[in-house]
């Protein structure tokens, strides 16, 4: 069967791209630059997580309160049908359950910037990697184990919490752009022998 026909329908262009990385075994760096382009776009069509800031104020409130569980969903109906919003609220709750006392200590600064990169990393997992994961496992590209350690590795990547950063510029992800791969200057003597793949 064609690799085609074991794409998600539910997968955008840009989504699309990273799933054909992911099929041809790219570095995790390589792939985590396609990754971020993704959540770019995908964040800029869903405009972002406005209440991004509030649930984090909310979030330190509990953690400071002592309370394990809660909900810091907004009032409006909108909100509460608004995926990302339901991520924010998740990743809120999951950061009070296992970092209550370290919330409670940081400066309101660093508590939203902890949510924003949470809520980056899950969104690049509800919007593409957990769906493209059982097509991964089906064709035998990966084992289990192999790839949620690559996936991992490329949340893990610093354009990741780049990306955060700038959607906490702009919670609404108006004009939100994903940050750019920094290559190191070569000189004209590494250039003439380099790896033209590599670059």
């Amino acid at each position: 069967m064609p690799d085609d026909d074991r794409i998600p329908r539910s997968l955008t262009g840009a989504w699309r791209r990273v799933l054909r990385s992911l099929q041809g075994r790219q570095p995790a760096d390589r792939t985590a630059s396609t990754v971020v382009s993704a959540l770019a776009a995908t964040l800029r069509s869903v405009h972002g997580v406005p209440e991004l800031p509030g649930i984090a104020a909310q979030m330190q409130d509990a953690a400071r309160a002592g309370l394990v569980a809660g909900s810091w969903m907004p009032a409006s109906e909108a909100a509460r049908r608004h995926i990302p919003t339901r991520v924010a609220e998740w990743a809120a709750a999951a950061l009070v359950a296992t970092l209550r006392d370290k919330l409670a200590l940081v400066s309101p600064d660093r508590a939203v910037t902890m949510l924003a990169e949470r809520v980056v990393r899950d969104l690049a997992y509800a919007y593409g990697l957990d769906r493209m994961a059982p097509v991964l496992l089906a064709e035998g590209r990966y084992g289990p184990a192999e790839l949620q350690g690559h996936l991992a590795e490329i949340v893990a990547d610093d354009r990741i919490s780049n990306l955060a950063k700038r959607l906490l510029a702009r919670p609404d992800a108006a004009g939100l752009r994903a940050p750019s791969q920094r290559r190191p200057r070569m000189t004209l003597r590494d250039l003439t022998h380099a790896d033209v793949e590599a670059l």
